[in-house]
């Protein structure tokens, strides 16, 4: 069946599309121009109010200078030395006078007695000293403080801001000297920098975020808090331009630069004013763009009509013609008109190939993202294998190696050696394992209440044959109790495992090495300190990133993978708490601090002992009991090695053990043994552990076997899964025998008859 055709169009409209299709381009790229530069400019004005947010803080800076060089000449007095402080206070009075903006002068002891002040008389009960902070920080580092805003002691409580210096004689503290700087000082400071840009702000906020001067409502804004977002920003960068909101609640981008004295000095200027030159530049673009536009559509709308009449009078000629009546033709404006039917297929030919470059260009970058997804599949499917082929052949050695100590033929300082190694080959194959999942946001915390001295002591005892080795003495200061947190027990001696590991492997031997605990309100602070090699600044930046390690002997004396710090790290964030490094260099030890939240709910009362005549009963119950049978255990592993050494433990260790190594052998081992606990390699060949088990239940019906995993895969989808299968337990290669055997014996049955 023929296919209708196409309903044609006027020739006006395709000269109007081709016109549109021509233009849009180039509006297009008119606007791209106008928003570039209207970027530029805005850029400009952005870098403006952050010179300004600078010259406010260099203000600011300068004028405390001017403050703290006049105390400090103060503190040089010689009525000091004498101890004639009524006439020291005469002077710091004289001195008062002199300065613009000084409320009171004030002299303390280190640790924040006054002996004076010139606000009170000699010799008047003197009120405390306000904003203790800064007089703390004042004995701790002996250098001039700016402090931060606070309310004075006095009758009228006004807001002020204390400058304190050291009084040093030989070296030694013996007094701080503090200059009280009224708020309204500071607002001259912000006046001055007052510009011909009405609408910018300038604010200055102490170190704990309050505003402590501001030029535009400072009777309503002096005092408060700045906004969190400020506080956020401010903390994690020394100056910067970002979008915010101010105070007022009104849309601003806000300048701001730190000062020396740990202060931040803030311009605000409103979105509007910024954006405006955008706005306008975008405006003017996009009305010229569609003024072309429209003027483009008007030219061809009207030369089309032109074209058309010449088209129609030759259309009226042919018709002329056929009816054999005279032509009548007047002058063709349009001598190509063919010409221009090809030029318009070739634009249409060029639009299709641009078309299907962009269609390849998009299959090119879907191949790209479904290879990028399938190698992170395979990344992390090789993770999986990586740990189940490296678990495996460790399970007989590790198996073995028990055997022979329960044979007493592992007490040779070779087997020692051996063990060492082999412990440290589990550690490095768990660690890159929980690096994998903690990267792939799979690590899973079983929170409890927790106390740090368990977790210490159980991770001393763990690295103790590393310490010894080295030949290091550990310092142990942590109180028995009053140390709870709500966390992982497990994980948090990984996490104390692991810096003491890093501080033994990088402490030269007969180091000193020294691990303290302390309880602060709402948290938990511990540190590990070495006088070992320290770290350098340039990696300290990044000392916590997987795979960074430390400078290396050629022959890796300290070994390891460089991920014990990225493991802490991850931990301590998951547990809501943060590790911090601090060393001075090379040559200087280092000090690593975890701080975790302590947990303040109330612990449930022990449970007390049973009374002498209940104990008594329960011993004669349980000395009438019937006794518990070993329970007899199926082990199936297509590993000969691995099964044989694990069955020989069992059997040394009192168990009646049957061994398969697959599903065959495993239903015959049914004809003469039945199973009261199986313990299955999930990776078997031919069936999994999983068809394994249920053929063992298909068989044995209600006289099934309590079922373990035994596998060298250990992520947590595939504990799930085993779980979900029936499993009663999920144990990953190398297994230790103490948890096999705790594990047997929960699953004891009672003997039936006399014994």
């Amino acid at each position: 069946m023929p296919s209708r055709p196409r309903p044609s169009l006027p020739l006006r409209w395709h000269l109007v599309r081709l016109v549109v299709g021509t233009l849009l381009p180039i509006v297009a790229f008119a606007c791209g121009l106008f928003f570039f530069f209207a970027r530029a400019e805005r850029e400009a004005a952005e870098r403006r109010v952050l010179t300004s947010a600078r010259s406010l803080a260099e203000a600011f800076d300068s004028d405390m200078a001017g403050s703290v060089s006049t105390l400090e000449a103060l503190a040089a007095s010689s009525l000091l030395d004498a101890g004639h402080l009524q006439d020291f206070q005469e002077q710091c009075a004289r001195v008062l006078k002199t300065q613009r903006g000084w409320l009171t002068v004030i002299l303390a002891t280190p640790d924040g007695a006054p002996l004076l002040n010139t606000s009170f008389p000699w010799g008047s009960p003197l009120p405390p000293v306000a904003e203790p902070e800064s007089l703390a920080r004042v004995s701790q580092t002996l250098r001039p403080v700016v402090g931060n805003l606070a309310s004075g002691r006095g009758p009228q409580q006004r807001l002020a801001v204390p400058l304190r210096v050291p009084v040093l004689r030989d070296g030694e503290l013996r007094f701080v000297l503090t200059a009280v700087v009224a708020a309204e000082a500071l607002g001259d400071v912000v006046a001055r920098q007052a510009s011909d840009d009405v609408e910018w702000t300038r604010t200055l906020v102490d170190g704990r975020g309050y505003v402590a001067a501001r030029t535009r409502d400072p009777a309503r804004f002096v005092g408060r808090q700045a906004t969190p977002s400020f506080l956020e920003r401010t903390r994690t960068s020394h100056e910067g331009v970002y979008a915010d909101r101010s105070l007022e609640g009104e849309p601003v981008h806000a300048a701001f630069s730190r000062t020396e004295s740990g202060w931040t000095a803030t311009v605000v200027s409103p979105r509007r004013v910024l954006d405006a030159a955008a706005r306008r530049s975008l405006l003017a673009g996009g009305l010229l763009g569609l003024a072309m536009l429209l003027l483009s559509i008007i030219g061809a709308w009207a030369l089309a009509r032109r074209i058309e009449r010449s088209i129609s009078e030759a259309a009226d000629a042919a018709d002329a013609l056929a009816r054999g009546t005279p032509v009548r033709m007047g002058l063709a404006e349009v001598r190509e008109l063919a010409r221009l039917n090809e030029a318009l297929e070739r634009s249409g030919s060029l639009l299709e190939a641009r078309e299907r470059e962009r269609d390849a260009l998009l299959a090119e970058a879907e191949v790209a993202r479904a290879e990028a997804i399938s190698a992170t599949r395979a990344k992390d499917a090789f993770l999986a294998m990586l740990g189940h082929e490296l678990r495996n052949p460790l399970a007989p050695i590790v198996s073995s190696m028990e055997r022979l100590r329960l044979r007493g033929l592992a007490e040779t300082p070779e087997h020692e050696v051996i063990g060492r190694q082999l412990n440290h080959v589990v550690r490095l194959v768990d660690d890159l394992l929980d690096l994998a999942r903690i990267v792939r946001g799979q690590m899973s915390l079983h929170r409890e209440p927790v106390e740090l001295a368990d977790v210490v002591a159980r991770a001393a005892e763990a690295v103790a044959p590393l310490i010894s080795q080295r030949k290091h003495t550990l310092e142990l200061e942590v109180p028995r109790s009053g140390l709870t947190v709500f966390g992982d027990a497990d994980r948090l001696t990984q996490v104390v495992s692991n810096l003491l590991t890093n501080a033994a492997k990088y402490t030269p031997p007969g180091g000193m090495l020294k691990l303290w605990v302390e309880a602060l309100p709402e948290q938990v602070c511990l540190s590990v300190e070495d006088n070992g090699e320290g770290v350098a600044p340039e990696l300290a930046e990044r000392i916590f990133a997987p795979f960074v390690q430390g400078p290396r002997s050629v022959d890796r004396t300290v070994g390891g993978l460089g991920i014990g710090l990225a493991l802490v790290q991850s931990v301590v964030t998951a547990h809501g708490g943060r590790v911090e490094l601090h060393s001075e260099g090379p040559g200087t030890g280092s000090t690593f601090t975890v701080w975790l939240p302590r947990h303040t709910a109330a612990e449930p009362p022990a449970e007390a002992p049973p009374a002498r005549e209940e104990r008594a009963g329960q011993e004669a119950v349980a000395a009438e009991a019937p006794l518990a049978a070993k329970p007899r255990v199926l082990l199936v592993d297509d590993n000969v090695d691995a099964a044989e050494a694990l069955a020989d433990l069992l059997e040394m260790s009192g168990y009646p053990v049957a061994v398969a190594h697959d599903h065959r052998q495993a239903l015959q081992r049914l004809e003469s043994f039945t199973p009261d606990v199986a313990i299955l390699d999930i990776g078997l060949p031919e069936v999994d552990g999983y068809g394994v088990a249920a053929s063992l239940r298909e068989r044995l019906g209600e006289a099934s076997p309590v079922f373990a995993a035994l596998t060298g895969y250990g992520q947590r989808e595939d504990r799930s899964r085993s779980e979900a299968a029936g499993f009663q337990h999920h144990f990953v290669k190398p297994v230790r025998l103490e948890e096999l055997v705790a594990f047997l014996e929960q699953h004891r049955k009672s003997r039936r008859g006399a014994a």
